[in-house]
């Protein structure tokens, strides 16, 4: 399963969220948030790890409309026969 932790505006909120469930310390995180955005303009999604159930974790942008993100993600791993699961960070 894939595991994408989607952010609007606040992606070290996501980026804490998925350390979390990796079990990694939210210290660690390398960057300022100024710093995070700019390397994520032109990656959609960023890969992060795999969990303790094999599962890969990634975080992506999901833009202005969150539906449309979820439609296309979910689309892109029904054509692959992944499941995905997108977990919103406000």
């Amino acid at each position: 399963m894939k595991i994408v932790y989607a952010y609007k505006k606040n992606i070290y909120a996501a980026y804490r969220a998925a350390y979390l469930h990796l079990s990694l310390n939210p210290q660690l995180i390398p960057k300022s948030r100024r710093e995070l955005m700019r390397s994520h303009e032109n990656i959609k999604p960023y890969y992060l790890g795999i969990d303790e159930d094999l599962n890969e974790i990634y975080i992506a942008s999901c833009g202005r409309n969150y539906t449309i993100f979820q439609n296309a993600m979910e689309g892109i791993g029904r054509i692959y026969g992944e499941e995905v699961q997108i977990i919103l960070i406000h």
